[in-house]
């Protein structure tokens, strides 16, 4: 039996679709650079399993929570896939260029937990030096991941730094563990800033 390739492709669109909720199909691909078959073929899965539907051509969430598990559990297998390295970093401007937080450090970032050890950070292969030359015994330990360049490109700031996209930053805190009281707040927090940044974009 071949092994299942972990679904490093439907992440992009799922990251795309729920931090810019409302786009065409032909348009995620495009951001995504994935061709327009598989972009559709993939939301097409999620409109049968009831968590979007497309009006007047666009794409819509009937049920965002849902689609974040789902999301979370196709974060498990990618994550489950990839090595990563344990790494003590100080967050300092040196290096806010070179990682995308995420997981429990995004957490920390938005001011929900007091602390981002643990949390995720990715890089790419070509900044992986870079930040390994940070390195501080007295930082705080993160998992430093190797990822693809699409998310630098599609980056969001917060707090002086930057995410991967909102949508993903919740998935990764449910893949590492994200207590279920605090999943509500954090998800109302998310879901009020991509708004908010929809409605400044009107």
């Amino acid at each position: 039996m071949v092994p299942m390739r972990p679904p490093v492709s439907r992440e992009k669109i799922y990251s795309v679709m729920f931090d810019r909720e409302g786009l065409r199909i032909p348009e995620i691909a495009r951001i995504t650079g994935l061709n327009y078959t598989y972009t559709y073929q993939v939301v097409r899965s999620l409109v049968r399993e009831g968590y979007v539907t497309v009006v007047g051509g666009r794409v819509v969430f009937l049920d965002r929570k849902g689609f974040l598990f789902k999301w979370a559990g196709d974060k498990e297998r990618i994550l489950g896939s990839l090595g990563y390295a344990t790494v003590k970093l100080i967050p300092d401007y040196d290096l806010r260029e070179l990682v995308l937080f995420s997981g429990n450090s995004a957490l920390w970032l938005l001011g929900k937990i007091i602390s981002p050890a643990g949390g995720i950070l990715y890089t790419t292969a070509d900044r992986f030096e870079e930040v390994m030359e940070l390195k501080d015994p007295n930082g705080y330990p993160f998992k430093l991941y190797i990822y693809d360049e699409f998310y630098f490109r599609i980056r969001k700031e917060l707090s002086g730094y930057y995410i991967p996209s909102w949508g993903m930053i919740v998935a990764d805190t449910l893949v590492q563990g994200m207590y279920a009281r605090l999943f509500n707040d954090v998800f109302e927090t998310v879901v009020s800033i991509i708004k908010g940044g929809k409605d400044e974009e009107a």
